[in-house]
């Protein structure tokens, strides 16, 4: 595993999970917070510690043995190996190798697209790493530019079989992939085929190509449209990959070709060329290896943690400094033009710039936060963003606050809303501002279940009818207001289409939603109008649809 670059740990962070050391932040996904960490035998490794609102979820945990026993049995060249877990941890957390690299998606970004000989020989890796998986049993659901990392010796696949732990069965599809990279197939939901991650594959090598996501961008269910219903944007793919990446996107599984098909086809463009890559892109390789022999270096000092080179406040004098950075290309558009490769020597230049810079924050933290000069409590905290003093901070006048954030601060708990979902802009409220209602009012859409400090802490459940809204940020803090849905008999709701004719589908988005009853024009999303006709503890009423919601069932009829 890898992030978008090392951080520094927080105050909140831990300094042990299990017996492993942490060293830097990495990142974080859906499933939780990744750390650098170190083993008891001095090896690096990745650290995932889950959220907390999986954390708390009994069936979440029983997905998360299973699954993590599957994966520790995965071997192979071009994934990273699981090497412990602990599912009974308050919270689970799991450790694999560490991978010294940037993200496909990263890497991408910054640099663009890919040459033809780069994709293939990315193909032939990622299919190899994912005949390994399906080999014991394994689907990966979530294959994307950000959980392909690009090491020194070729790629890696990361968070295998480990998004199924978060496929509850009451918990929404989007959480179980990535819109954009998901098949057709896991929009329906039921079981997948090795076929699933096919199409995946053949998504990331698209992007590879082009520096554009196939299906373009936009709010998860627009995405989600695409895929099932619309061609991919492959202008740009090279001829000889572009029939084999086309095929791996059929909307049908049955007419994608399998992993085998996938190597051997890439492999014979590739022949014995290794990986071969641009210079930009191994020169930020290397700049995530110096990162991580920056904080290696500090462990052991007393030190929490170390600046990585891209955090850095003092420069070195110019005549030292690595070679700027190319602007990143224009998302969705045509990567930039850039200028021809630079000269082997040139490349080193950067790398070992990149290395002085590292060596020289080492240098320079001596009176920062968390120094082993025995007297940091005689220096001043200072803020990682903007090199503040605490005391220049407090010495300066609160800004006022909007009146959007000071309706979010007049919420409390168990207060009603006149909110509900925007079903032209899923994820977004019908409302510019929460507005606290008489709960016996019809248009009492939500209610208010806490007021937190993130949104994770809100342990929202989608399939449940529950969601957060972010208030927008005062003095550095937001509101998070977690919400459920309020239904009343006979009130209308927004579905999808079943899997079965004559059947509905219900979604996070879609149950947020109120619709009237009779209405039509529905957003593409959705298919159907619901009417709920109850919430039970077992069984509905006769002729009424039947989801698990909460600890009964939601209980609808189909009106449109």
């Amino acid at each position: 595993m890898s992030g978008t670059g090392l951080r520094t740990l927080g105050a909140a962070d831990p300094e042990r999970v299990g017996p492993y050391r942490l060293l830097a932040r990495l990142g974080a996904g859906g499933m939780g917070q990744v750390y650098l960490g170190r083993s008891q035998g001095r090896r690096l490794v990745a650290v995932k510690v889950v959220h907390p609102h999986f954390a708390g979820d009994a069936v979440f945990r029983r997905r998360f043995t299973k699954e993590i026993a599957a994966a520790r049995r995965i071997r192979g060249f071009y994934t990273a190996q699981v090497i412990d877990a602990d599912s009974d941890a308050d919270p689970p957390w799991l450790v694999t190798e560490y991978i010294a690299g940037p993200s496909l998606q990263d890497a991408v970004d910054e640099n663009g697209a890919l040459p033809e000989i780069s994709v293939a020989a990315l193909g032939a890796g990622l299919a190899e790493g994912l005949r390994a998986v399906h080999e014991r049993n394994v689907i990966h659901r979530d294959l994307k530019p950000g959980n392909v990392l690009l090491a020194q010796d070729g790629p890696r696949i990361i968070d295998f079989g480990i998004a199924r732990a978060m496929d509850a069965p009451t918990q929404s599809l989007t959480l179980v992939g990535t819109p954009g990279y998901m098949s057709p197939e896991q929009f329906l939901g039921g079981d997948l085929e090795p076929a699933s991650d096919v199409f995946c594959l053949a998504a990331v090598l698209a992007f590879a190509a082009t520096g554009r996501h196939p299906f373009g961008e936009g709010p998860p269910e627009a995405l989600g449209y695409r895929v099932r219903h619309q061609d991919p944007d492959l202008a740009g793919v090279p001829a000889s990959l572009r029939p084999l990446i086309a095929a791996g996107l059929e909307k049908e599984p049955g007419r994608r070709p399998a992993t085998g098909e996938f190597l051997d086809r890439c492999s014979a463009l590739v022949a014995d060329e290794g990986m071969p890559l641009p210079d930009t892109f191994t020169t930020m390789i290397a700049s995530r290896v110096a990162e991580t022999e920056v904080f290696t270096g500090k462990a052991g000092t007393g030190e929490h943690g170390a600046s990585p080179p891209q955090d850095v406040q003092a420069q070195p004098p110019a005549d030292r400094r690595p070679p700027s950075p190319r602007p990143a290309p224009v998302r969705g558009g045509r990567p930039k033009e850039r200028p021809p490769a630079r000269p082997a020597a040139v490349v080193l230049a950067g790398v070992a710039g990149v290395v002085l810079m590292a060596l020289l924050i080492v240098a320079g933290n001596g009176g920062s936060e968390g120094s082993n000069n025995g007297d940091a409590a005689s220096t001043s905290p200072r803020s990682r963003s903007t090199g503040i003093t605490g005391e220049e901070i407090a010495d300066r006048p609160s800004p006022t606050p909007d009146r959007t954030w000071k309706a979010f601060d007049d919420i409390s708990v168990n207060d009603c809303l006149n909110a509900s979902g925007n079903p032209w802009n899923p994820g977004g409220w019908l409302g510019d501002m929460p507005r606290a209602v008489s709960c016996g009012n019809g248009d009492a859409y939500l209610r208010v279940t806490g007021v937190e400090k993130t949104g994770s802490a809100c342990g929202s459940k989608p399939l449940d009818g529950e969601s957060y809204w972010e208030s927008p940020a005062h003095e550095g803090r937001k509101n998070y207001l977690c919400v459920e849905r309020r239904f009343r008999k006979g009130e209308c709701f927004l579905g999808k289409r079943g899997s079965r004719p004559g059947s509905a589908a219900i979604s996070g988005y879609g149950l947020m939603t109120s619709w009237r009853c009779g209405k039509s024009g529905l957003p593409n999303e959705y298919a159907h109008v619901l009417r709920f006709t109850g919430y039970h503890k077992s069984r509905c009423p006769r002729g009424s649809l039947t989801w698990d919601f909460r600890r009964g069932v939601l209980c609808a009829e189909i009106v449109v």
